[in-house]
């Protein structure tokens, strides 16, 4: 199966509010497709064990069905399949909230196996941000980092700014800064972080 587009996004059953992405293949995990038809979208193809409703699948599109006892989430095969499709970047929506252990699950597939992943919802957006310049656009009320690895960190523009300072995955402070004005920059000089944006206060 040929990817259409050079970006695809997954959506969980969990999915409520879908974001406005152009030109992209849109994927529903397990019964996320369920989400996608109600939004009008037609699914490019779904995947996942589909246990949660005894009900036969209903989709006008390509079914990849997995087995109930698996070493995979649904999410995680979903991610397995359009990396081997050779999409560039990835959405996730329904990532967060509800079950603890597959938001604890999907952040760690965020962190250690594909950073180039991000995963969204009405309120949040999180990604990795690996060595480089990043700027923020001040969509969001408040803005974390938290390290994966020893990294060092500079925040300009933010309420809390940082001039090349060193972080571990043990240290927490850099939680709930905020972009006083319409944008800030991030400058990740060595290391990683995951950055957690949301508008809950």
């Amino acid at each position: 199966m040929l990817k259409r587009h050079d970006t695809a996004v997954l959506v969980s059953p969990i999915a409520t509010d879908l974001p406005k992405i152009e030109n992209a293949d849109w994927i529903g995990v397990d019964f996320g497709f369920e989400v996608l038809l109600k939004h009008d979208i037609k699914p490019y193809f779904v995947i996942g064990d589909f246990d949660s409703k005894e009900e036969d699948i209903q989709v006008d599109c390509p079914v990849f069905k997995h087995p109930t006892h698996k070493d995979e989430t649904d999410m995680e095969l979903a991610l397995m399949k359009v990396k081997d499709m050779g999409y560039e970047q990835i959405y996730i929506c329904g990532a967060l909230g509800k079950r603890l252990d597959h938001t604890l699950a999907n952040l760690r597939i965020l962190g250690w196996q594909y950073p180039n992943a991000i995963a969204l919802d009405q309120n949040t957006r999180i990604r990795v941000l690996t060595k480089g310049k990043y700027v923020f656009q001040a969509e969001y009320t408040h803005v974390s980092f938290f390290a994966l690895e020893k990294t060092c960190i500079s925040l300009d523009g933010f309420e809390y700014e940082l001039d090349k300072r060193w972080i571990d995955v043990q240290d927490i402070y850099t939680c709930s800064n905020s972009i006083p004005n319409d944008h800030a920059c991030v400058t990740i000089h060595e290391g990683r972080v995951i950055s957690v944006e949301t508008n809950f206060r």
